[in-house]
């Protein structure tokens, strides 16, 4: 096909696909082809939001908050960066969609199958913060990973001065299993970083009838 890239390649090929199916939740579990609720949904990333994501991981304002990286690069460059991380670093990579367009994106990475665990981190552009769209797009990703995959529990990573996302997360019940003291040079000093934790049987006692409530509402608005 013309104009056929390695990218273009790579990203269809990126399909969600489940690697392993646990039943212990499975009137939770959500398909990797219907992973939405109400106006939220997360999809395959595709070629075209290449450019959306270069923006956004060139946004020096956000930049900070989500990531060690501090590198700014062309198209170009971040194309083939892209690729290689989808190749070798990343897990399993979505976009975030709100109202059809999307947001942000939110993706698991250096998954340990034998003991259980994986990291995850999220982008949300600025315009589309503080309206509940990080809440639902973290319950629908984690309860897809602790369906489909041998995950005990998921980590996050949050700097201090990443206060929103700190308080967030550590609201919604993840605990505190690192501190990494002086760790982050940013604003001309060290800062704290955190490691957080989500364990499946914390995540589903606490969220199950808030997942549950809202596919009902979703399944509602859509007859």
């Amino acid at each position: 096909m013309p104009g056929r890239t390695l990218v273009d390649s790579l990203l269809e090929g990126s399909v969600v696909e489940p690697v392993h199916r646990l039943d212990t939740q499975s009137d939770l579990v959500v398909s990797p082809v219907s992973l939405s609720l109400r106006a939220v949904a997360l999809t395959p990333v595709s070629g075209a939001d290449l450019e959306l994501l270069r923006r956004w991981q060139a946004d020096g304002s956000s930049l900070c908050l989500w990531t060690m990286r501090r590198d700014i690069l062309s198209q170009e460059e971040f194309t083939q960066a892209f690729a290689s991380r989808l190749r070798n670093y990343y897990h399993i990579f979505l976009m975030i969609h709100y109202g059809g367009r999307p947001v942000g994106f939110i993706y698991s990475y250096e998954p340990n199958f034998l003991d259980g665990h994986a990291f995850v981190t999220a982008y949300l552009d600025p315009d589309y913060r503080d309206r509940g769209i990080a809440a639902i797009a973290g319950l629908l990703f984690a309860n897809y990973l602790f369906s489909y995959f041998p995950f005990r529990k998921l980590y996050c990573d949050v700097f201090e001065y990443n206060y929103r996302s700190l308080a967030a997360l550590t609201g919604a019940g993840l605990a505190t299993e690192g501190v990494f003291r002086a760790h982050r040079f940013y604003g001309g000093r060290y800062w704290t970083m955190y490691r957080l934790a989500l364990y499946r049987e914390e995540f589903y006692r606490r969220f199950s009838p808030v997942i549950q409530r809202l596919m009902r509402l979703s399944g509602a608005k859509r007859r």
